[in-house]
């Protein structure tokens, strides 16, 4: 007999949302729409909010003429990563019975910012992603190496990036007139 729970995740539940996913490939669980509304307030700074309704502050650190009040677009994206790394691992591992003590995920990389600011020809974006993952567990290291190299195929964020995905960008420009103030 299995545990009903494993590391916080009710395996009952997991197993009864993949039956849904198995059961009917087109519906929302299966492949659920994410969006986000991003709102440029001033300067580099903006308010994202998210699918759930949650609200993301985004800006650049004062070094770049940002105020440092929001995350980084960067760092967003390590931590986009991360996240989905993270989830993906704890759902597998739970499923495969294994308890996880700990779980730590470092995600770095650098940008060309010499290319971001148009000073040379070249890719502005991370040149490569690291992670370096740290876990402690009730399981040998050989299975939960062979359990984690499997679900990192499956994680859909490292996935996104690491496939060449369309990126479709439609722009709606409407020119304003300014008004001058009466003094």
């Amino acid at each position: 007999m299995t545990a009903k729970c494993v590391n916080g995740i009710d395996l009952d539940k997991l197993r009864a949302t993949r039956d849904i996913i198995e059961a009917n490939a087109d519906g929302p669980l299966a492949n659920p729409q994410y969006e986000s509304t991003i709102v440029w307030d001033n300067a580099y700074h903006t308010k994202t909010r998210v699918t759930d309704g949650q609200e993301v502050i985004g800006d650049e650190p004062e070094q770049y003429g940002g105020s440092g009040d929001g995350i980084t677009p960067e760092d967003m994206l390590l931590t986009a990563v991360g996240n989905c790394l993270a989830a993906t691992y704890i759902g597998g591992l739970s499923a495969a019975g294994v308890a996880v003590k700990a779980l730590r995920l470092d995600v770095s990389g650098q940008v060309n910012f010499r290319a971001a600011y148009g000073l040379e020809a070249a890719n502005p974006g991370f040149e490569s992603i690291k992670i370096a993952v740290d876990i402690q567990t009730d399981s040998s290291p050989d299975k939960v190496k062979e359990i984690l190299d499997k679900l990192l195929k499956t994680a859909p964020v490292p996935d996104t990036i690491i496939r060449p995905v369309p990126l479709d960008v439609e722009i709606s420009c409407k020119q304003t007139e300014l008004v001058a103030e009466l003094s």
